[in-house]
């Protein structure tokens, strides 16, 4: 009899009796720790590969394809790279699974490199990476990172990640020749100032000013895992709006963020 389970990452799964015959079949195998590794590795690669189509076969894509083309056509430029930071245990977490098979769609289609970071990798995910053909960020940069500036534009992607990966990414490239080079998918910033308090936004000034330069546009959450892509927009700036504000708007202090508020694994 098969009993169904809800796992770790929100998903119904159902698991199966095995026979007493199969785990002692199982427990005799002398795997090797290079085979065991092989197996796990393959394994990864097909769970990956499964949330790629299922992404892609989603009227979310097609959606997301839609918006994103909008935003580039506007800014005239066109897609050179994808940065995706805080994507998370990718061999374990079916999000994430989900998540980098957009991140796979993407680089497909608009045929740009694609480069990841996360502290959290272990040596398993790294060389998943690899075996995929994506770059693996050397270091830790904590989204102090800059954008392509060569005519096209960088998307980075931060996945339901802190606030601090986007108030740094801004404070990288908060000048007008920059910042015209960026697209951020990640959280809403619109949703950011609405629903926490001021008094606690005072560390993100970037979060906070960026809504003089910023245009918004929220991607339908119809994915049919509502917990995947949910809360998360398309972040961009024209230059319509950045001629708007003044010289000293560009001012930009380094964040400073209180021990107590950040979520970010810092640098080492």
């Amino acid at each position: 009899m098969a009993n169904s389970i809800l796992d770790s990452d929100g998903f119904v799964t159902v698991a199966k009796k095995k026979s007493v015959k199969a785990k002692r079949l199982l427990n005799n195998c002398p795997l090797t720790t290079l085979v065991a590794e092989s197996v796990e590795l393959d394994t990864c690669l097909k769970s990956i590969l499964k949330a790629k189509r299922d992404v892609e076969s989603s009227s979310f894509y097609n959606s997301f394809i839609t918006v994103l083309a909008g935003v580039t056509k506007e800014l005239e430029k066109s897609l050179a790279e994808i940065v995706c930071f805080g994507l998370g245990r990718i061999s374990l977490c079916k999000a994430a699974q989900h998540q980098l098979g957009l991140l796979l769609l993407l680089g497909e289609q608009f045929q740009c490199p694609v480069e990841v970071f996360d502290p959290v990798f272990s040596s398993l995910e790294k060389n998943v990476i690899k075996e995929l053909k994506l770059k693996l960020s050397p270091t830790n940069c904590e989204g102090k990172k800059k954008p392509v500036l060569s005519g096209g534009c960088t998307l980075f992607v931060f996945p339901h990640c802190p606030k601090e990966l986007s108030n740094n990414l801004l404070y990288t490239n908060w000048n007008p020749r920059h910042i015209e080079h960026c697209i951020l998918y990640s959280n809403s910033f619109e949703k950011i100032r609405l629903d926490i308090p001021f008094r606690f936004l005072k560390s993100y000034h970037y979060l906070v000013q960026s809504q003089e330069i910023v245009e918004e546009v929220s991607v339908p959450n119809i994915f049919h895992f509502l917990d995947i892509f949910n809360d998360l927009s398309l972040h961009y700036f024209p230059s319509h709006l950045k001629c708007n504000v003044q010289s000293s708007f560009w001012e930009s202090p380094e964040p400073n963020y209180p021990a107590s508020e950040t979520e970010i694994v810092e640098s080492g």
